[in-house]
């Protein structure tokens, strides 16, 4: 799709949500040092840390441009906002990145509604309004949409069970999306992460009330299960040049989990019995206030 010979006009225009920390600052850093990019357009809620990687990305290629917008995807008006803005910047969009994602450090039943909301409008509502606001630019271009999915959606797990459902509901619509646009020239690809070593976690545990832990099943990752950020970028930047319909990564960890989640589809009783056992819960779910 993309070849650093050619014009800077044909290498892309990127808009990447969820950019100031782990897989998205990480991939924003891998495209500017392989010259994948003409332009870049950032954005995440906290302004301060876009201003700092947009100045190393210009540090590290001085002609690259780059567009920081400081948004919240929660807000229904925000996805518009970012795709008029970026449009009225640079003129197209070639590229979106739907990475921004939010997951809550509680079971379900201990969740806060007003989060519970606010996962489903990041993780799901947000991806399909910017799809659709870019998706006249991005026909024009035959660009490309990748979508930050995850590996849970193999096998449904009760601490992230909300988490998963919107990760399970982004899968669909990715494929259902990448069937509509298949004459349009337009790639559609799903990337299903594992385990990645990044803020994510610390990101849950600061939903939590004072003093409180996440629940067990969600810090028990095994370190051999958890991958590198920055391997999980350069993966996702091959996708530039070699568009692909699924990339699960880590796939060690990936693969096993989704012949489980054949398993517990064939036996519904059987799933239910292992994943349980899997677990391991050390406690009964505890339902808070509303």
């Amino acid at each position: 799709m993309i070849d650093d010979g050619q014009p800077s006009r044909r290498r892309p225009v990127v808009l990447l949500t969820g950019a100031s920390a782990g897989i998205g600052a990480a991939l924003a850093r891998e495209l500017v040092r392989q010259h994948k990019l003409h332009a870049i357009v950032l954005t995440a809620r906290r302004a301060d840390r876009l201003e700092r990687l947009a100045a190393e990305l210009r540090s590290m290629r001085a002609n690259v441009e780059v567009l920081t917008i400081a948004a919240d995807l929660a807000d229904p008006e925000t996805p518009q906002r970012v795709v008029e803005r970026a449009l009225e910047q640079f003129g197209r969009i070639d590229v979106l990145v739907n990475n921004a994602g939010l997951g809550l450090p509680t079971l379900f039943a201990d969740a806060v509604p007003d989060q519970l909301a606010r996962q489903i409008a990041v993780n799901l509502t947000a991806p399909l309004m910017l799809t659709r606001w870019s998706l006249p630019s991005l026909i024009e271009q035959k660009g490309m949409i990748i979508n930050i999915g995850s590996a849970i959606t193999c096998i449904p797990n009760s601490a992230l069970g909300a988490y998963g459902a919107t990760k399970a509901g982004l899968a669909y619509w990715n494929d259902a999306l990448r069937r509509e646009l298949f004459r349009t020239g337009v790639r559609v690809c799903l990337v299903e992460p594992g385990p990645i070593r990044t803020e994510f976690m610390d990101a849950m545990t600061a939903l939590l009330p004072s003093g409180e832990s996440p629940h067990p099943i969600i810090n028990n990752a095994a370190p051999w299960m958890i991958a590198d950020v920055q391997d999980a970028a350069r993966r996702v930047a091959r996708l530039f040049d070699h568009p692909r319909r699924r990339l699960s990564l880590l796939k060690r960890l990936v693969w096993p989990f989704r012949f489980l989640g054949v398993i517990a589809r064939l036996c519904p009783p059987l799933g239910d019995r292992v994943v349980v056992l899997l677990q391991r819960q050390e406690q009964r779910p505890t339902t808070r206030p509303m």
